[in-house]
């Protein structure tokens, strides 16, 4: 098992994300990623399982705002 990193995509930038945090345990960065979205005014934004290239999983959020939020594992 890796480390997970949590990844902000700005609407303007949706291709210069920005680390937010690194952990162990998805679970606390998903929970990160909705304290996030209800910050930018998006409690109802819901975490969605991604298709990428590699093997690895990743998660997405995107919120209203045009933010998004991305876990991926190293």
């Amino acid at each position: 098992m890796g480390t997970f990193r949590l990844f902000l995509a700005h609407p303007r930038q949706p291709d210069a994300p920005h680390l937010v945090a690194e952990h162990l345990d998805p679970g606390w960065l998903k929970q990160r990623g909705y304290e996030i979205a209800r910050g930018l005014g998006d409690a109802a934004a819901v975490w969605a399982s991604r298709p990428t290239e590699s093997a690895k999983p990743v998660l997405a959020l995107h919120c209203r705002t045009g933010h998004a939020l991305a876990i991926v594992t190293e």
